[in-house]
C-alpha cells in the first residue's frame, strides 16, 4: 500500500473545506419561518368579524321573511273574510215570499216563516245581522257578523250561522254561535249602510222606523284595519294592511212593506 504525503498547506485547506460543509449543513435556512401568536390572533379575529356579519344578515333576511309571510297570511285571512261576507250578502233576503209557494208560508208576518228569508234584520257598526240562502240548499241561514273586543288576538271578527226557525228575526232567533274569522282588528267602525248613495246612520234594526230605514238599504260597506301580531324588524312596528269591500243587495226585504227596497 503505497501511502502519500500531503504537505502542510494541503492539510490545512482540506480541514477548511470539511468545516465550511458542516457550517453549511448545520445552519437552518434563515427565509422559512412560522406566523407569530399576534399574526394568528389577527387572522382569527378578521374572520370572526366577518362571519359576525354574514350570520346578521342570514338573521335579518330569516325575520324579514318570517315578517313578509305573517303580512301575507294576515291579508289572505282578511281577504277570504271579505270574500265570505260578500258571498252572503248577496243571498240576503233570498228565498222571499215571491219564490216560495204561498201554502208553505204558514207564519204571520211572512218575515217570521223558516221558509223565507227576511233579508237585512241588523245593521251596527261592529254588527251585521241578516237572513238567505247562503249554501243554495234551499234552507234559511240566520248569518250574524260580530265584532268581539276580547279574548286573544282581538278585537276580532266573528261569524255564526244557524238555520231559521219560525219566530221574529230579531229577537227570537236561535242563539248564535260564533267563530273567529278575524284577527287582529284595529277599527269599530266596520259596517257602513247605504241607502241610493246616502249614508244611513246605525244602528238601524227591523224595528226601526217601523222597518223602513232597514228596507231602504241598498248597498253594504265593510272597512277593515288589520294589524299583524309580530314585529317588523325593520320599521320596529307591526305591519297593517286594509281592505274594503261594498256589496250592492240583490233581494227585496220584508222589513217593512212600500221601502225601495221591499219585497210588498
Amino acid at each position: 500500500m503505497r501511502v502519500t504525503k500531503m504537505s502542510f498547506e494541503e492539510t490545512k485547506n482540506r480541514r477548511c473545506l470539511v468545516s465550511r460543509s458542516r457550517a453549511v449543513i448545520d445552519r437552518p435556512y434563515s427565509g422559512q419561518r412560522g406566523f407569530s401568536l399576534i399574526e394568528i390572533m389577527i387572522v382569527l379575529i378578521i374572520l370572526l368579524i366577518t362571519a359576525g356579519a354574514i350570520f346578521q344578515v342570514i338573521n335579518l333576511a330569516t325575520e324579514r321573511s318570517s315578517t313578509e309571510q305573517t303580512k301575507l297570511d294576515m291579508f289572505q285571512e282578511g281577504r277570504e273574510f271579505m270574500d265570505q261576507m260578500s258571498r252572503d250578502l248577496r243571498q240576503a233576503g233570498y228565498p222571499n215570499p215571491r219564490n216560495v209557494s204561498q201554502s208553505v208560508l204558514t207564519q204571520v208576518p211572512t218575515r217570521n216563516d223558516r221558509h223565507a228569508a227576511a233579508g237585512l234584520v241588523k245593521i251596527d257598526s261592529g254588527e251585521l245581522w241578516f237572513e238567505g240562502d247562503v249554501d243554495g240548499t234551499g234552507t234559511v241561514s240566520v248569518i250574524r257578523y260580530h265584532l268581539e273586543p276580547l279574548g286573544n288576538n282581538c278585537p276580532c271578527l266573528q261569524r255564526s250561522q244557524l238555520l231559521k226557525i219560525d219566530a221574529d228575526p230579531l229577537t227570537a232567533q236561535t242563539t248564535a254561535s260564533y267563530q273567529v274569522e278575524v284577527q287582529g282588528v284595529q277599527n269599530t267602525n266596520i259596517f257602513t249602510a247605504y241607502a241610493d248613495t246616502a249614508v244611513v246612520g246605525l244602528p238601524v234594526t227591523t224595528l226601526s222606523g217601523s222597518g223602513n230605514t232597514i228596507a231602504s238599504i241598498d248597498t253594504v260597506q265593510a272597512i277593515l284595519y288589520l294589524r299583524a301580531a309580530t314585529i317588523d324588524p325593520k320599521t320596529r312596528q307591526r305591519p297593517v294592511t286594509t281592505l274594503v269591500s261594498t256589496v250592492k243587495l240583490n233581494n227585496c226585504s220584508q222589513a217593512a212593506t212600500g221601502a225601495p227596497m221591499s219585497c210588498q
